[in-house]
């Protein structure tokens, strides 16, 4: 969605996009390691306006703090 900016699930085109907060604090912390303690990392939402389908990404800036984490494991 974020490149193609098409939707993956109905080949729809009307995508639309927030930066929301990645919790912490009282909230689940989604990017656990990847910022420092007092901020909340921030995540990418895209959502089809067709839909309804939604993704969310890590924007590059705490890309390379999550392959750092210890909190975050490789997946193969």
């Amino acid at each position: 969605m974020k490149r193609t900016k098409k939707c993956s699930e109905c080949d729809g085109r009307e995508i639309y996009r927030a930066e929301i907060g990645a919790g912490g604090g009282y909230a689940p912390d989604m990017l656990p390691g990847a910022h420092p303690w007092w901020r909340t990392g921030r995540l990418e939402v895209y959502v089809c306006g067709s839909c309804g389908h939604y993704q969310f990404f890590v924007p590059e800036e705490y890309l390379s703090k999550v392959k750092e984490s210890k909190k975050f494991a490789r997946y193969s």
